[in-house]
């Protein structure tokens, strides 16, 4: 579908002004795309510009090469991107937890709004304080349109680590590739599992074993924060649940659970590498927003192991299958292995 069509639609399916005004501004930036050739032909392309956009066709050749819907995803560049991509907001009550939802075409209801411009998020922000919520601000690295237009490449995808750039890539491709409309948490789950899976073939099939033990280690001490972090969901959980107290005791009895999770039982192992994560102002939002973010890697790698894939887009085109034998794509990942033959062929 072309942009121009995309951006009619939209105002007859969403009410409000919100998705047509970011349409607006995305297609102000859509149009100032080059392609991708073109600024890889370009004799003034800075070398490190350039090694960068070759990183990316690389990725791209091996997303294609594992059954990955690329389409004509990444063909072209926004030139001076180095900026995030977009701008998020998540909001949640602050005696549940339970994060607010939008609902849009074609992707579902979502636990977060995005702005093109800082100052349209502030003030979203701003707006949902005033109605007494939880409120988090953070800014995207990247984003998928799940295949409804090209997606551009944006230099600041492309400003981390060889490793951590390819993996960014294919997980985006994941998502272009297998999408439960309205199951934020489980589609990204699965798209850092899948695109991980792929990173260490990746790397290994090109004798950076020891890049991929660095990635590894970081992944492990992400476990450790994951770990503490979801100690403190657990904790406010009970807490929500009390019959016994007031809501201004809870709310109480929340920040002071908070600090205590943040001064007396943050592990130390991590404390350097997640120092600003530990001194951040958690609240509902931030916690369920982080936690929707740090995958639980156990059931996928479950479904993994047992089918035993041969490339990662036979696994997704297995996991669209038993989804629509099922009530959700949760239910559809639980029963992956009992189909009789799998549809793993080779892509």
């Amino acid at each position: 579908m072309h942009l121009r069509f995309l951006i009619l639609l939209i105002p007859l399916v969403c009410s409000g002004c919100y998705t047509l005004e970011q349409a607006f501004r995305f297609n102000n930036t859509f149009n100032s795309r080059v392609p991708l050739e073109s600024m890889l032909d370009d004799p003034t392309l800075p070398d490190d510009q350039r090694k960068k956009l070759k990183l990316a066709v690389e990725a791209l050749r091996y997303a294609a090469f594992q059954g990955l819907n690329v389409g004509d995803a990444y063909q072209y560049v926004i030139p001076d991107s180095n900026k995030p991509v977009s701008y998020s907001v998540q909001a949640a009550h602050p005696d549940r937890l339970e994060l607010l939802t939008w609902w849009f075409p074609f992707a579902g209801s979502v636990p977060y709004l995005g702005y093109f411009k800082v100052e349209a998020r502030d003030e979203k922000a701003v707006a949902l304080r005033a109605e007494g919520l939880d409120v988090s601000e953070g800014t995207v690295g990247a984003f998928s349109s799940l295949g409804w237009f090209a997606d551009p490449l944006y230099f600041s995808m492309l400003q981390r680590g060889e490793p951590d750039t390819v993996q960014l890539i294919l997980h985006e491709l994941v998502h272009r590739s297998f999408w439960s409309k309205g199951s934020a948490t489980f589609n990204e789950n699965l798209a850092e599992y899948v695109s991980l899976r792929m990173t260490e073939t990746y790397l290994k099939e090109r004798g950076r074993d020891e890049d991929w033990l660095k990635l590894s280690e970081s992944l492990r001490k992400q476990t450790i924060f994951r770990s503490w972090l979801l100690g403190l969901k657990a904790d406010l959980t009970v807490l929500y649940a009390r019959a016994d107290i007031t809501r201004e005791e809870k709310l109480q009895k929340k920040a002071e659970l908070i600090k205590s999770y943040q001064d007396e039982k943050f592990p130390n192992e991590i404390a350097k590498e997640y120092e600003n994560a530990k001194k951040r102002p958690w609240n509902n939002a931030s916690i369920l927003g982080s936690t929707l973010y740090l995958p639980d890697m156990e059931k996928f790698r479950a479904a993994w192991d047992c089918l035993k894939p041969v490339k990662a887009g036979a696994f997704l085109m297995a996991l669209k299958a038993s989804e629509k034998l099922a009530k959700d794509a949760d239910e559809g990942l639980t029963n992956l292995c009992k189909f009789k033959r799998p549809p793993l062929r080779e892509l």
